[in-house]
C-alpha cells in the first residue's frame, strides 16, 4: 500500500518532543441548541470550558506543542486561547497552535487536513477537545513505542476506561463488545451495534477467535476518545476517504481488513484515582519524554503501566451529566471544583460535596443538598432547594423554586415556584414563575420560559428558529450566531429579577412558540419528542421512531430503563400500522439483514462517489468479514445493484459502459466456475423477476448483459454452456424460458467456437505427431 503524505518519514525520530492534535468540533448535533453561537470545547463544565482540561492534561502527560483542529467559530476558540494562560507569550505552559479546516465534515476530513503538516513527524497523541483525564500518558506513549519496536504494524494505543455496564459513563445508545488479547493487550476486533432495537447475539469472525490461545470479550469498556497514534493513521485517513469516524470507521476497518495488517494495541484504565496508585504518584508531571525511552525492559509492557485513573469524553449531554457528577464528587481527583485547571474563581469545598464561589447569597431558608456548584455572584431565594446541580456566574432562582440534576450557565435565572428536573439551560436564559421543565430538556441561549407552563421532557429551545426541516450538526450553525432585534425584549424579559411584572411585556410577541413556552415565551421548539393530544399524527409519525429514541438515549436525564420504554414504545408504533416509509422500527433486526442492509449502502456510496473497481471490491469484502456475511448473499446483491445502475432506456450502451466500469466488483466476487454459474443464475432471476423492469425489457436486457459478462471475462464459455443446458431442463417457476431462448445463438457460437478450436488443436497434434515420426 503506497504510503500517504504523513507517512513520508516513516521512521521515527526518536529525539522529536512530544505533541498532541486535538478535535476542537464535534460533527454532530448533540448540543444543539448550545453550541449556535460558540463551539462545544468551550462550553462549561463545572463552571470551566471543557478544552480547558483537555490542554491541562495534554501539558501534565509532557507535550510541548498542540495543534487545534477546528471547523467553525475559530475566532472564538482563537480569541479564548489568546487571553487564557496558554496564550501568554513566554508563560504558557505549553505551545497552542490553533488550524482551521474549513471544509471538513467529519473527524475524518479533518485529519486528513492535518496529514502532512509539517510539525508533526512522529507518533502524537489524539484526542477531542472535551477530554477529562488525570492521567500522566508518558508512560503510556513510552510503552506506545516499546510496543512499535517489537511489533513493526503496531499504529495506535486506545486508552478505555473500565465502566460497567449500566454505569453512567456508557453510551446508552451502543452496545460495543471489544475482542482482547489478554496477553498483550492488542485489540482483535471491535462489534458495536446500536441499543435499539436490542440485539440478542453478535458476530465475530472464526480467526479472531483462531488468532491467540485466549481472547478476552469485554462490555465494560468505555472508549475515553484518547489515542496514541502512529503518522500511518493519517495516511490510512488520506488513503481511504470513507473513513470518517474514529471507531466505528478506522478502527473496526483495520481491525476487520483482510488486506491490512495494521494492528492496534489497548491501555484499559480498571479504577479511578480517588486513591492514587504509588506509580501515579511517583510519575514526573510534566517531564520531558520526548526521546520515548523507558528506563527498563519490563516497563516496556503494559501490566507495569499504572491502570489507574480517569479519563472520559464529553460526547453528548447524557456523557456532559455524567462527567460533571464525577468531577463533583471527587472521581477525578485532582480534577475537581476547588482544583480547577483554568485561571478563574477559587471554589471553596463544604461538606457534602458543596462548592461555593465568591460573593454565594443564599437565603437563610434556602436548601442546598449534595454536590452542588455554586458559581460567583449566584443569588439563592429563601426555600429554594437544590440538589446535583451546577450553577454558574451571576444565576438566580427564586423562591420556592426547585433545581434538580441540571445545569444553570452564566446569567441564567428562574423565577418563583418552577422546577428545572435534569436540564441544561444556557446563558442568559430566563425561567419564569411557575414553570415545570420535565428532564431531558436542552434551552439555548437567550430563551425565556413561561410563566405557567410544562415543558415536555426531552424538549430542545432555542433563540432562532431553524431555518428548514433539516437538522444541522454543532458546526454548521455560524449563520445562527448573531442575535438581531431582540436585545430590547431579552432585557425586558428579564425585569422579574426587579420585580417587574413580565407577562404584559412579552404577551404580544407572536413569532415565539408562545404555546408550548408560554405567554411570555421567547424562541421556538426545535424538537418535541413526546406526542401530546394537541399533536398532527402525521407530523408526529413522519419522524424516524428509532433516530428519536436512541438521540433521547444520549441526553442528559436518560437513563438505563428507558431502553426498555423505548423498546416497548416501538412494538407500539409498529403495531399501529405505520410502515418503513415512517422509518421502519422493527421488533429484531437479524445480523443478515443488518450486513445485507450495509452492504447495500456500502455499495451506493461506491457509486456516488464514482470509487475505483479495486476500492469498491476492497471495501464490499471489508464489510462481508465485519459483519461475517456469506459469500453468495454478497455476490447476489453487489449483480443486482450493479445491474440496477444500467440506464434500460439507452440500451445497450449503458449496459457496457456500467459492466466495463463495475465489471471488477462481480469478478472479484467469483472464485471457482460454479459460482460462475451462479452469477448469470442472478442474472437471470434479476431480468425476470426484478419489479423495475418493464415486461418489453427483460428478455433484451438478459440477452445484453450476458455476453458483456463474457466479453470482459466475468464469466467463462463454459459456465455459460452449462448454465444453458441446465436451464432449458429446469421448470418454468425456476426459469424464465424466454429469457433462456433469447440467448441460445449466442450459446452456439459459443459451442461452435469451442468446436473450432478443439479442431485446431487436434491438427497440430496431429501435425506434430507427423514431424515427430519423420525426425525419427
Amino acid at each position: 500500500m503506497p504510503p500517504g503524505k504523513g507517512a513520508s518519514n516513516s521512521k521515527v525520530d526518536l529525539e522529536e518532543e512530544l505533541k498532541a492534535v486535538v478535535l476542537a468540533d464535534s460533527f454532530d448535533e448533540l448540543f444543539q441548541p448550545l453550541t449556535l453561537n460558540k463551539p462545544r470545547c468551550l462550553l462549561p463544565l463545572c463552571n470551566v470550558p471543557m478544552i480547558e482540561y483537555t490542554l491541562e492534561f495534554l501539558s501534565s502527560s509532557g507535550v510541548h506543542e498542540t495543534i487545534i483542529l477546528c471547523k467553525s467559530y475559530s475566532e472564538k476558540l482563537q480569541a479564548y486561547i489568546k487571553q487564557s494562560k496558554w496564550g501568554k507569550s513566554g508563560h504558557s505552559p505549553m505551545k497552542i497552535r490553533i488550524k482551521v479546516a474549513r471544509t471538513a465534515e467529519s473527524i475524518g476530513d479533518a485529519l486528513r487536513d492535518v496529514d502532512g503538516d509539517p510539525g508533526l513527524r512522529s507518533d502524537f497523541i489524539l484526542c477531542t477537545g472535551m477530554v477529562v483525564s488525570n492521567m500522566n500518558l508518558s508512560r503510556l506513549v513510552a510503552a506506545h513505542m516499546a510496543n512499535k519496536r517489537h511489533d513493526k504494524d503496531h499504529i495506535m494505543t486506545v486508552l478505555l476506561q473500565e465502566a460497567s455496564q449500566t454505569h453512567r459513563l456508557h453510551d446508552k445508545s451502543d452496545e460495543s463488545v471489544y475482542l482482547i488479547d489478554p496477553s498483550s493487550n492488542k485489540l482483535l476486533s471491535i462489534s458495536s451495534s446500536p441499543s435499539l432495537p436490542r440485539s440478542k447475539s453478535i458476530s465475530i469472525q472464526t480467526s479472531v477467535l483462531l488468532s491467540c490461545p485466549e481472547v478476552e470479550m469485554r462490555a465494560d469498556l468505555v472508549d475515553t476518545n484518547v489515542y496514541v497514534c502512529s503518522l500511518q493513521v493519517l495516511a490510512l485517513f488520506t488513503e481511504n476517504f470513507d473513513y470518517q469516524s474514529m471507531k466505528r470507521d478506522f478502527i473496526h476497518g483495520i481491525l476487520a481488513s483482510d488486506l491490512l495488517t495494521s494492528s492496534i494495541y489497548a491501555h484499559v484504565l480498571s479504577g479511578s484515582s480517588v486513591l492514587v496508585s504509588d506509580d501515579t504518584n511517583n510519575y514526573d508531571r510534566g517531564a520531558d519524554i520526548g526521546n520515548f525511552e523507558i528506563a527498563t525492559a519490563a516497563e516496556a509492557e503494559f501490566d507495569f503501566i499504572s491502570h489507574s485513573g480517569y479519563a472520559a469524553g464529553v460526547i453528548d449531554t447524557s456523557a456532559f451529566d455524567a462527567i460533571s457528577r464525577d468531577l463533583i464528587g471527587r472521581w477525578a481527583y485532582p480534577l475537581c471544583p476547588d482544583s480547577s485547571p483554568a485561571d478563574g474563581p477559587v471554589y471553596s469545598y463544604n461538606r457534602g460535596c458543596v462548592y461555593k464561589a465568591q460573593s454565594v447569597f443564599l437565603g437563610r431558608e434556602s436548601h442546598v443538598h449534595r454536590n452542588v456548584v455554586l458559581g460567583p455572584d449566584t443569588h439563592v431565594a429563601d426555600f429554594a432547594t437544590l440538589s446535583e446541580a451546577v450553577l454558574g456566574a451571576r444565576c438566580r432562582v427564586g423562591e420556592n423554586s426547585v433545581i434538580r440534576g441540571s445545569y444553570m450557565f452564566d446569567d441564567a435565572a428562574v423565577g418563583k415556584g418552577s422546577v428545572i428536573e435534569q436540564t441544561i439551560i444556557g446563558e442568559r436564559v430566563t425561567v419564569l414563575d411557575n414553570v415545570i421543565v420535565e428532564r431531558g430538556c436542552i434551552i439555548g441561549d437567550d430563551v425565556t420560559l413561561g410563566p405557567n407552563v410544562r415543558i415536555p421532557a426531552f424538549t430542545q429551545v432555542a433563540r432562532k428558529r431553524p431555518q428548514s426541516t433539516d437538522r444541522f450538526s454543532d458546526d454548521d450553525m455560524d449563520s445562527f450566531s448573531d442575535e438581531e432585534g431582540d436585545s430590547d425584549s431579552r432585557q425586558e424579559a428579564r425585569g422579574f429579577t426587579a420585580g417587574k411584572d413580565m407577562c404584559s411585556a412579552a404577551a404580544t410577541i407572536e413569532p415565539f412558540d408562545t404555546e408550548t413556552l408560554g405567554l411570555a415565551g421567547i424562541g421556538y421548539v426545535w424538537s418535541k419528542a413526546r406526542k401530546s393530544d394537541d399533536d398532527n399524527e402525521d407530523d408526529y409519525h413522519s419522524m424516524d421512531m428509532e433516530e428519536v429514541k436512541l438521540g433521547q438515549l444520549r441526553t442528559i436525564g436518560s437513563s438505563f430503563a428507558d431502553i426498555e420504554l423505548a423498546e416497548a414504545e416501538l412494538r407500539d408504533y409498529v403495531s399501529d400500522g405505520f410502515s418503513s416509509d415512517h422509518g421502519q422500527a422493527t421488533e429484531s433486526i437479524s445480523p443478515m439483514e443488518v450486513f445485507q442492509r450495509e452492504l447495500r449502502l456500502t455499495i451506493a456510496r461506491a457509486f456516488e462517489k464514482d470509487h475505483s473497481a479495486e476500492d469498491a471490491a476492497f471495501e464490499i469484502s471489508n464489510v462481508r468479514l465485519s459483519y461475517n456475511g456469506d459469500q453468495n448473499d454478497m455476490r447476489r446483491i453487489v449483480i443486482q445493484e450493479i445491474l440496477g445502475n444500467i440506464n434500460l432506456e439507452q440500451l445497450p450502451t449503458s449496459a457496457k459502459s456500467v459492466l466495463s466500469r463495475w465489471g471488477g466488483v462481480i469478478q472479484k466476487c467469483i472464485s471457482s466456475r460454479v459460482e460462475q454459474v451462479n452469477t448469470i443464475d442472478i442474472v437471470e432471476r434479476f431480468c425476470a423477476l426484478d419489479p423495475a423492469i418493464d415486461a418489453d425489457l427483460r428478455s433484451r436486457l438478459f440477452r445484453q448483459v450476458v455476453p458483456l459478462l463474457y466479453e470482459f471475462d466475468i464469466v467463462e464459455d463454459l459456465a455459460v454452456i452449462a448454465w444453458y443446458n441446465k436451464a432449458v431442463d429446469k421448470p418454468s417457476d425456476q426459469v424464465s424460458h424466454e429469457l433462456v431462448q433469447k440467448i441460445e445463438v449466442f450459446v452456439d457460437w459459443l459451442n461452435e467456437s469451442d468446436d473450432e478450436e478443439s479442431d485446431q488443436g487436434s491438427s497440430g497434434d496431429e501435425s506434430t505427431d507427423d514431424n515427430s515420426g519423420t525426425s525419427e
